[in-house]
């Protein structure tokens, strides 16, 4: 099927277009919408009737990811989220330590098992793990608000998401430094999972009390919506700087 050529902006337009049909439709079938749009999208993507425009890293991490990020962290429950610290941070050490090897582990199995697929190692399954357990719970989160969702439930999927990346990480920066060659040393993980967690958390809470003081001094509307932009995008910019290698280093906790 030939490709239709069109600019990157009506593409765009077109999209809004489409996933406001998709919910109305949607609601009127009573199917949960972010279910309703990944099919749909599947579906476009399969057609091959657009060329989609180039989504580089940078405009996912710097662009999409710290809205979205901050979204979350805006209307989290931190009260309720203190209440059940324990079981979050489960989650997000021994949870996602679990994750990554039962991810490497169904890799290794299918390499084997499975006629004509080349033979995976451990050490590049559990990268592979490491690399897809920081997942986004956006979608996931908006489903449970449609299906009515128990609240505990959601604010423990919500509060992992929000400080499983250091795990993460850290993981795959130890993997890493076995497929190269560079063992990390205990030390070492400890100051990489202090960096990522720490690090961002103090640049966004830093960020944040810092905007915060000066919304409350300040009676306008456009400027105190301008200023939450900048604590969005400004705490994940800093972050990121200071971060190094990669955009979600550190920025996706700030």
């Amino acid at each position: 099927m030939s490709v239709v050529p069109m600019e990157t902006e009506t593409i765009v337009i077109l999209l809004f277009v489409v996933a406001s049909a998709v919910a109305v439709v949607a609601r009127k079938f009573h199917t949960p919408y972010t279910v309703a749009l990944v099919v749909v999208g599947l579906g476009l993507g399969m057609l091959h009737w657009l060329h989609a425009p180039q989504l580089t890293q940078n405009l996912l991490f710097l662009v999409f990811l710290p809205g979205l990020i901050f979204e979350a962290a805006y209307h989290i429950d931190f009260e309720a989220l203190w209440r059940d610290r324990i079981t979050v941070l489960a989650l997000v050490v021994p949870g996602v330590a679990a994750s990554i090897g039962i991810t490497a582990a169904l890799i290794v199995f299918a390499s084997n098992e499975i006629p004509h697929l080349p033979a995976i190692g451990w050490t590049l399954a559990l990268a592979f793990g490491a690399a897809v357990a920081a997942t986004d719970p956006i979608s996931v989160v908006g489903l449970f608000k449609e299906l009515g969702a128990p609240r505990r439930l959601t604010l423990l999927i919500e509060g992992e998401s929000l400080l499983n990346d250091g795990t993460a990480i850290v993981f795959f920066t130890l993997v890493l430094s076995l497929i190269v060659g560079q063992a990390l040393s205990p030390a070492g993980m400890a100051m990489e999972f202090g960096a990522v967690v720490g690090g961002g958390l103090f640049i966004g809470d830093i960020t944040g009390l810092l905007v915060s003081h000066l919304i409350r001094r300040i009676d306008d509307a456009m400027v105190e919506i301008t200023l939450t932009t900048v604590a969005a995008y400004g705490s994940f910019l800093i972050a990121y700087k200071l971060g190094g290698s990669s955009p979600d280093r550190v920025g996706s906790l700030a």
